[in-house]
């Protein structure tokens, strides 16, 4: 404060503004607020977009069940044709009419499978492939390039008691509620699985999987992953999730050889429907993935759930619920 004379000769007081001092004090102030309020900002996002998240699944859930009602099933993970295989079309593509997408699903040609590949498409089903559809996408995954975040249970393959998978989408099995034996409730059907990098700067775990570049005998998966992991001469699928019409462990399919968000890389052959080694759930919501189950149930499986109960989740008709 200073006084002042005024030309009456009283004094009077005026009011200086903020010392430096007092500014950075209240520079510091508002400094802390907005370090304690961005944290719970961005984790009120996080769950807005895990409900999100669930929701998809849900809908997916719902739609496989109503496809059961249909056609005594649910959604294939293998068939044959009267023209041959159409064995690269995901289990996701046959549920599209329970997705409020028949539309998308009438325009596509299924005879042109036998000749299409996910790494050399065809012109043919070229809109369909790669229309955006927002059930098939977290939103917590923002790599804008890939089309799916959401796999099907393929299975382990190989695994000593089991006919070549031991998912419940797998071959030789007509996916159904008799067929789950194990319990619907108690079989993991769908899961989360993050989108590939597709080559930017983020390459590699855990976005991408690790293919060799030699060829690795396969014995079946207990023995293939160790050397698929140990193999030092590889490079990397960088587009994971690229299509939700094709599938195949890179695009459509995962199983419960490792635990959700596993420290190890995915490694392994799954460029096509028929493909084995490691390919775990991922997810960018923390210490979790969403499963869809067989009931159409919604959990939240954690990173450090038993190994047996993953295992055991896994699998649809092993006798180990």
């Amino acid at each position: 404060m200073v006084e002042r004379r005024s030309e009456n000769g009283q004094n009077r007081r005026l009011s200086g503004g903020f010392t430096l001092i007092e500014a950075l004090v209240v520079i510091a102030i508002i400094g802390l607020l907005v370090g304690l309020l961005l944290p719970a900002v961005q984790s009120a996002r996080e769950s807005a977009r895990r409900a999100q998240c669930v929701s998809n699944l849900h809908q997916i859930g719902i739609a496989m069940n109503a496809y059961h009602t249909v056609h005594n099933m649910f959604p294939p993970g293998f068939m044959w044709s009267k023209v041959g295989m159409v064995d690269n079309y995901s289990e996701i593509t046959f549920i599209l009419p329970q997705l409020d997408q028949g539309l998308l699903f009438n325009s596509i040609n299924f005879d042109f499978n036998t000749v299409e590949t996910p790494e050399f498409p065809t012109m043919e089903n070229h809109t369909a492939r790669n229309t955006r559809i927002s059930v098939f996408l977290c939103p917590s995954d923002g790599e804008s390039r890939h089309l799916n975040s959401y796999r099907f249970n393929r299975g382990r393959f190989l695994i000593p008691g089991h006919s070549v998978f031991d998912g419940p989408f797998t071959f030789h099995v007509f996916p159904s509620v008799a067929s789950v034996t194990d319990g619907l409730s108690n079989t993991a059907f769908v899961s989360e699985r993050i989108g590939g990098s597709f080559g930017s700067a983020s390459n590699g775990y855990p976005r991408d999987d690790r293919w060799p570049n030699v060829l690795i005998m396969n014995h079946g998966d207990e023995k293939y992953i160790p050397e698929c992991l140990a193999c030092q001469d590889y490079s990397w699928q960088v587009e994971a999730g690229r299509y939700w019409m094709l599938a195949g462990f890179f695009n459509a399919n995962y199983n419960h050889n490792g635990r959700p968000n596993d420290p190890r890389p995915d490694c392994g052959a799954g460029k096509t429907n028929f493909g084995f080694g490691l390919f775990a759930p991922r997810s960018y919501h923390p210490g979790i993935v969403n499963v869809l189950m067989g009931d159409g149930r919604v959990i939240s499986a954690t990173n450090g759930i038993n190994p047996s109960v993953w295992i055991a989740m896994g699998t649809f008709n092993a006798g180990d619920f």
